[in-house]
């Protein structure tokens, strides 16, 4: 009979295995937002030049980020990709950050959700990222690394939409934010890995997944 796992017992799995990860890795609050549009659509190694470039030129002072000028800022993110568009949505958030999340901060996890994915640039996955590691909420990220492992432990019969599968690993989420937040770093963390120690395991959820 194959062994049925819930969501809490497979954090606790991933976290046994990888350690506490304490994303998200940056040296302020300005550069994680940074990092945060610019990961999209990329890697680290892509994402760090670019992130470099702002360091040099700005040291990400938000006001020295947001006097770039648009063509400076393409030529500086340029690395990550996408930097026609990126340049746009980097804008818009920081702009948010500095005249609205003191406000957003107050308002419902749902509604407050339904502000970041109004902002240019931001879709769900980044949206559910900046509720993890700037708002600290608990919520989950069905970002491609999730999408796999999910999939390779059989937990629904066709690949899901990326809503379906946050709303059913959040059907039984019990996670405080800092928890929430090591759940989805470990699920990254462990998909970068080349690693056998799940086939020691016949991991499935619990139906409600499928």
């Amino acid at each position: 009979m194959s062994k049925i796992i819930n969501i809490r017992e497979l954090f606790e799995i991933l976290n046994h295995e990888l350690g506490l990860q304490k994303w998200w890795p940056a040296d302020s609050t300005e550069e994680m937002l940074t990092g945060m549009v610019l990961i999209q659509n990329t890697n680290w190694k892509n994402a760090d030049r670019s992130l470099d470039n702002l360091r040099g030129k700005t040291n990400f002072e938000l006001n020295k980020m947001l006097a770039l000028s648009q063509d400076e800022l393409k030529e500086l993110i340029q690395p990550s990709g996408f930097f026609n568009n990126k340049s746009i949505y980097l804008r818009s958030l920081l702009t948010a950050y500095r005249d609205d999340f003191d406000d957003w901060e107050k308002l419902s996890t749902h509604d407050l959700r339904k502000k970041l994915t109004g902002l240019k640039g931001i879709g769900n996955e980044t949206a559910d990222v900046l509720l993890l590691y700037y708002f600290h909420r608990s919520t989950f990220v069905a970002d491609n690394y999730a999408m796999r492992l999910f999939g390779n432990m059989q937990a629904f019969t066709k690949k899901p939409t990326y809503m379906k599968l946050k709303n059913a690993v959040e059907f039984d989420f019990d996670f405080t934010p800092e928890e929430a937040g090591e759940f989805h770093a470990c699920i990254d963390e462990f998909g970068k890995l080349k690693s056998d120690f799940f086939d020691d395991y016949i991991l499935k959820l619990p139906t409600t997944i499928k």
